[in-house]
């Protein structure tokens, strides 16, 4: 594939290009290739979405199918890897994702053959037995696709694993500052807007980053919540000590990887009683959310002193109808806290 012009790869903007766009964009970038990522999502590529990808699949599976076809004409190839766990050459040995994320790229190499060339590299910790070796191994292979200099692939990969681990540093935060933050000494996103002499609440966002990041998948949650003077801290930010404090509390191992996070940030608001509520946003037809959704709903029936509103989205969400129930779930917690913060006023 290498040759004396650029190659052009295509990543899509979906699922776990949020998680590790870092790692890749900067892996192709430094082997002298084109990363071409796809468009923002919109309503005409969910549309085309929606009418190509299979019924059954979840609403973030069917929107990947609009952003491979927005590259379509615009790449030489395109990079859908295929990870079952672990991401960078780490993970549990246990733990694994969503099935849809080993068998798409497959997928969309059978459906539509007129593709350009898939990369699609398989890595599994769990599953395989995959390790740094392992993806060593890979990425050169991929490597020499663009250069027959070993070296230089060796560079793209240290360059790379570096912008990742600096963007996770960047994402998560420690518990030093999730105090600092409960304790409204500092802001870990924009400031919500709110009155002259009004505190903020606080809310937890959960949900799986391609979720959370997608501003048309989540019909733009967080600016409606900062514009109703919402202070709020996502579940990919939460310390991972803490998360993973809180899964060594269920009665069963959650293997699904991604959903870990999810559960351990409403577990741990839940004992915490740090914040004024929790939104929890999940795909419809979503075989991880449907679990964890019902788990995080159980466990807030036992704990409901932090109230917990659950959305499910899919491509026929209405904006409208989400807007009132957002807003009337913000009502609901002022009203609480105006009524908690005027009961410790008669003890005082």
């Amino acid at each position: 594939m290498a040759t004396s012009q650029k190659i052009r790869v295509g990543i899509p903007r979906a699922l776990l290009y949020y998680k590790f766009y870092p790692m890749w964009t900067t892996f192709f970038e430094e082997l002298g290739a084109e990363v071409i990522v796809s468009p923002k999502t919109n309503k005409i590529l969910k549309d085309v979405a929606v009418s190509i990808a299979p019924d059954e699949d979840c609403y973030s599976s069917k929107l990947y199918y609009g952003h491979v076809m927005a590259l379509k004409d615009k790449v030489d190839c395109y990079f859908i890897p295929r990870f079952s766990s672990g991401g960078f050459g780490k993970g549990h040995e246990k733990n694994v994702s969503c099935p849809k994320f080993i068998g798409l790229a497959e997928v969309l190499r059978s459906v539509f053959p007129d593709l350009p060339e898939i990369i699609m590299p398989y890595f599994s910790t769990a599953k395989n037995n995959h390790g740094k070796m392992k993806f060593l191994k890979y990425c050169f292979s991929i490597g020499f696709k663009f250069t027959k200099n070993p070296f230089r692939i060796r560079t793209a990969i240290k360059k790379a694993l570096k912008d990742q681990k600096e963007h996770y540093q960047h994402q998560q935060i420690s518990v030093d500052e999730l105090t600092k933050w409960e304790r409204s000494e500092i802001m870990l996103n924009e400031a919500p807007n709110v009155e002259k002499g009004d505190v903020p609440l606080k809310v937890a966002i959960v949900g799986h980053s391609y979720v959370l990041n997608d501003p048309y998948q989540s019909i733009g949650i967080m600016k409606k919540l900062g514009s109703h003077g919402v202070d709020y801290i996502t579940s990919e930010q939460m310390p991972r000590e803490l998360v993973e404090r809180q899964m060594d509390n269920l009665e069963a191992n959650m293997y699904f990887e991604y959903e870990r996070e999810i559960i351990g940030t409403v577990m741990h608001f839940l004992d915490s009683k740090t914040i004024d509520g929790i939104l929890h946003l999940i795909i419809f037809s979503c075989g991880p959310d449907s679990i964890g959704g019902e788990l995080c709903s159980r466990f807030s029936r036992r704990k409901p002193e932090i109230p917990l509103l659950q959305l499910v989205i899919d491509e026929h969400t209405g904006e409208a109808g989400l807007n009132t129930r957002i807003e009337a779930f913000i009502d609901m917690l002022r009203r609480r806290k105006s009524i908690k913060e005027n009961k410790n006023k008669e003890k005082n």
